[in-house]
């Protein structure tokens, strides 16, 4: 991406590109192409199935674009070919580029510039490629441009068992066939696992149901515990951890220091309790995480959208996220003229109406007094079912410490909705100090760096797997268990996976719980 930043010259594009990150807002150029050219329009129109054909059409985008082939050269029907360009030219109309330009465009700037080669080859001596397996034709063509013609100190490390997805056109071959024929490079087999136990890896493995365990060099262990309540789970928890930063643990070598610990939860709320007992003993922890507001409730997540169109009505990305959490994919703006007409007409005759009034009170409001607004929302509480009330209850915190932090840095008169919103985006506004000791993570943080123990807790039916993937398409319940794997393989020796029988809700409700159905054979 910094080459193509500084590059971008070299092969006529416009400076300044930014990186269109999510799949959503792909999605939403990829829909202003057909809606905004009549002869596509109607011929989406015609389709019984207008979504998959979109998605069709935006996975194939894609494969040509890391396959490098051009709108011209595409050997498919119209009018994708069609579609295909005009969806580039409006990434650049907008100075916007996808995830595939990025590696195109670098692959252009060092195959047409010998001088960009030679330069980084003198500021590079070495290269490494780490999880080479999961490499796909575009990744391995830029890297073999990057070494131009006589670079040679490559290195490339791999476990082609671990390539299990194929995700994003990925294949092992370019690892151990391409680039062994490519470089003729030195073959060192590792035949010792030390990142994974033994126990760990059977147990993700079988979760979704995968065949990849290596020679494991630890035995390590896996468990899993039920408790009476939450109290309790937290207390179990923090003794543990107590005890392995005191006196080791029989599996593992040495002491076993606070940053060698992480808890995982599905979602923040769940760690509710831990967090006071781990205050209560003065264990230091910390967050790893977006500095700004994750919400977690649906409602929310509606609430936060509709933000975004109040103080842009032109923000057309977030405008289709927010039809597609309502459930309205065929709304189209008609007379409305501010964001909040926007949002009132789109929101009405859902289930996420009631917040139309909340959002009413900072509609042409110069200064805003958000402190009513979450009382507003409050009023929607009581009907929701448990969960939604209960991650609902939990932003709406969550937002109340972002907005009271605002009120410290920005003057009075000055407290718009825009300014507040654009401090959360920036982390001005979070309250969480950066700081040495356990981790605490969301399942939802993507694949990252392991520790030596790891706590899953909040392992109820409900939580984890979630209410909503529990109710959704088979898709959305492999990637539930694909968060737990990820998870799970966070441990490198030792995995405590707990539930609490009990949860007691932010109104007071005491709620039974039934464990995960992914522990529910191994409970202790």
């Amino acid at each position: 991406q910094e080459l193509v930043r500084t590059k971008n010259d070299l092969i006529g594009l416009p400076t300044d590109l930014v990186l269109l990150e999510s799949d959503g807002d792909r999605m939403s150029v990829l829909r202003k192409v057909f809606f905004e050219n009549p002869e596509l329009n109607a011929f989406l129109s015609r389709q019984k199935e207008k979504k998959q054909l979109l998605g069709k059409y935006l996975r194939l985008i894609g494969v040509y674009k890391r396959s490098f082939i051009m709108p011209e050269n595409c050997n498919v029907e119209y009018p994708f070919p069609y579609v295909y360009a005009e969806y580039n030219k409006k990434l650049l109309a907008q100075k916007v580029m996808d995830y595939d330009d990025v590696l195109f465009f670098a692959y252009r700037i060092l195959t047409e510039n010998e001088d960009v080669v030679r330069m980084y080859n003198s500021m590079y001596r070495y290269i490494c490629i780490d999880e080479a397996q999961d490499l796909n034709f575009s990744q391995y063509n830029v890297i073999k441009a990057f070494c131009g013609r006589e670079f040679q100190n490559i290195m490339m490390i791999g476990d082609e068992n671990q390539s299990l997805f194929g995700y994003h056109g990925s294949d092992s071959i370019y690892m151990t066939k391409r680039f062994v024929n490519d470089f003729s490079p030195m073959i060192i087999n590792l035949e010792e696992n030390f990142r994974t136990a033994k126990k760990i890896a059977e147990f993700a493995n079988n979760l979704c149901h995968y065949d990849s365990i290596s020679n494991c060099v630890y035995e390590g262990d896996i468990e899993a515990y039920m408790f009476p309540d939450d109290d309790s789970e937290a207390m179990f928890v923090v003794n543990m951890i107590e005890r392995l930063n005191k006196r080791g643990h029989l599996k593992i070598e040495q002491v076993v220091m606070p940053d060698q610990i992480a808890v995982i939860a599905r979602n923040r709320y769940m760690f509710a309790s831990l967090e006071k007992e781990l205050g209560r003993r003065k264990i230091p922890f910390c967050y790893k995480g977006a500095a700004g507001i994750e919400n977690e409730s649906d409602f929310m997540k509606v609430f936060d959208l509709s933000i975004r169109i109040m103080i842009n009505p032109k923000d057309f990305i977030h405008f289709n996220l927010l039809k597609a959490m309502v459930g309205r994919m065929e709304f189209a703006v008609g007379s409305e003229i501010t964001g909040f007409q926007i949002v009132n007409s789109l929101l009405t005759n859902t289930k996420y109406e009631g917040m139309i009034n909340s959002l009413g009170l900072m509609d042409g409001v110069e200064r805003i007094c958000f402190d009513d607004v979450l009382l507003s929302l409050r009023g929607l509480l009581p009907t929701l079912e448990s969960e939604e009330r209960f991650l609902m209850s939990m932003d709406l915190d969550q937002w109340r410490l972002h907005w009271k932090k605002h009120c410290t840095i920005v003057p009075r008169e000055k407290q718009t909705l825009s300014s507040f919103r654009s401090l959360i985006s920036s982390g001005k506004t979070s309250t969480e100090e950066r700081k040495r000791g356990i981790s605490l993570l969301t399942a939802n943080m993507p694949r990252g760096e392991q520790y030596d123990v790891v706590f899953i807790i909040g392992l109820c039916e409900g939580v984890f797997p979630d209410y909503r993937t529990i109710r959704g398409t088979l898709q959305q319940q492999q990637q539930e268990r694909d968060r737990m794997y990820v998870a799970v393989t966070r441990a490198k020796r030792l995995c405590y996976m707990t539930c609490p029988r009990l949860r007691r809700m932010p109104w007071g409700d005491i709620m039974s719980q039934q464990p995960s159905s992914y522990i529910r054979n191994i409970i202790q």
